[in-house]
């Protein structure tokens, strides 16, 4: 652990707090029309959050060639599953983004990267009962660099164009942006899942045993990089060969991998422009 890290004041009204409503989307369950009208009901506690989601729904990004009114006919439509993501997309949108100007640009790169992340760990959902949402994990976790964009903009703006590896630019600046998101996840009073993602997506296999999420998260990561959608400008953290291994994946999957990433930079602009529109 770097010695010098920076002090965080985790009481500062500067650190970033979650939108209640995407706390309640983040545990609400359900299947069939409880799940419809549960998701339904959260979403629609925020007007103006619904007015998002509807507009989004009806977009040409769906085309489905008829109007859709309400929350619950989206979610019948579209499906609990992905009208959920549309509406976190949204208020996790206003949160990454709404930094002081001087690094917009970068808020905007680390957000384009949660996305991706997002949209490749989603392609690793193995849909076990038990497996946390691999979705909502890859858009929360990079909350340490959150935390840093909120407490030291500066230094963030620093980092995001830094021109050397991220563990030794890290080690420059006073940064740990792994232990600060675990530590806001936990603030948060996210589940465990979501605080292990942070604290170990860049190194999956050290010291501890890895849960299969971990392994994909750190995979989706990686792609996100590949794809050129990095949070900041140090090289990402090498593949760790034990994620791989761990998956039961190889070499010629992993490039048939990252060349689907490589063909899914569209999308990922398209969501970008609905989630920010």
């Amino acid at each position: 652990m770097n010695e010098k890290i920076l002090g965080i004041n985790w009481d500062s009204n500067n650190i970033p707090t979650l939108p209640s409503v995407a706390h309640k989307l983040i545990f609400a369950a359900g299947e069939g029309e409880t799940g419809i009208a549960e998701i339904a009901t959260i979403i629609e506690q925020d007007p103006s959050l619904a007015l998002k989601v509807l507009k989004a729904a009806n977009s040409a990004f769906y085309a489905l060639n008829l109007e859709i009114t309400s929350i619950k006919h989206a979610t019948v439509l579209l499906g609990m599953d992905e009208v959920k993501k549309l509406a976190l997309g949204f208020l996790l949108a206003s949160n990454f983004l709404s930094v002081s100007k001087q690094i917009a640009k970068e808020a905007e790169a680390l957000w384009k990267h949660l996305l991706a992340t997002a949209v490749f760990a989603q392609d690793l959902q193995q849909g076990g009962e038990q497996d946390p949402d691999l979705y909502t994990l890859g858009l929360l976790h990079d909350l340490g660099w959150l935390v840093l964009m909120s407490e030291y903009p500066d230094t963030y703006k620093k980092i995001a164009n830094w021109n050397t590896t991220l563990f030794e630019a890290e080690n420059e600046l006073g940064i740990d942006h792994q232990l600060w998101g675990a530590k806001l996840a936990e603030k948060w009073g996210l589940p465990e899942p979501f605080q292990v993602v942070n604290f170990r997506h860049h190194y999956p296999c050290r010291e501890l045993a890895s849960p299969r999420y971990l392994l994909q998260m750190h995979i989706a990561n990686y792609l996100a990089d590949k794809a050129g959608f990095i949070a900041v400008r140090p090289d990402s953290t090498p593949l760790d060969p034990c994620a791989v291994q761990g998956l039961g994946l190889d070499d010629d999957t992993m490039e048939e991998m990252e060349q689907a990433c490589l063909n899914e930079s569209g999308r990922i602009e398209e969501l970008w422009e609905i989630m920010t529109g």
